[in-house]
């Protein structure tokens, strides 16, 4: 039996311009616990410890050259700007999946905002306003998933999911900082 276009499991099917049309409709997610997954905390892992940091020192030599600007972070700014895209990513994973052209798209979304948003606010304003507006998408991010979102579980019992995830990522930030980045 051949597979049609409408098969949510196949790639070739998800990166059709209809189907990605579609997951541009927004839908209430459903979160799940991502702690169940192994596949989703070695995905954080992953994003966390290594693809983070190095969008956001990636995008900021990037937007640096194209605009002007220094490239070299505040130690503070760029980890904040780790935490937001970390509960981005977190966002985008803990989330239980219902279509491949979704999460196309919103990784899609989440590397261009990792790539270009987040370094011009990180690095074109001040220290104070950069980490207001950077609170601002915390917010809103965390007001999404409470609001927005419902819960297989109760959002409590599933709570140290975040806190640890957001940890690691202020820690591979500041990790990446001093090590890598901006020796």
């Amino acid at each position: 039996m051949e597979m049609g276009t409408n098969d949510p499991g196949s790639m070739r099917a998800a990166l059709q311009p209809a189907a990605l049309r579609e997951a541009l409709v927004p839908q209430r997610p459903v979160f799940g616990n991502p702690w169940d997954s192994s596949a989703d905390m070695f995905a954080c892992y992953v994003a966390v410890c290594f693809v983070i940091p190095g969008l956001l020192w990636a995008g900021g030599r990037l937007m640096g050259d194209i605009f002007g600007f220094d490239p070299h972070w505040e130690l503070g700014v760029y980890m904040v700007a780790a935490l937001v895209g970390a509960a981005g990513f977190m966002t985008i994973v803990g989330r239980e999946r219902t279509r491949l052209a979704v999460d196309f798209l919103a990784i899609g979304i989440w590397v261009l905002l990792g790539f270009v948003v987040a370094p011009i606010l990180g690095l074109a304003l001040s220290t104070i306003p950069a980490l207001i507006c950077y609170a601002i998408l915390l917010a809103i991010t965390f007001a999404y998933v409470l609001f927005v979102g419902h819960f297989e579980r109760a959002f409590l019992r599933t709570i140290s999911w975040p806190i640890t995830w957001s940890l690691m990522a202020l820690l591979f930030a500041y990790l990446a900082y001093r090590l890598i980045y901006f020796q």
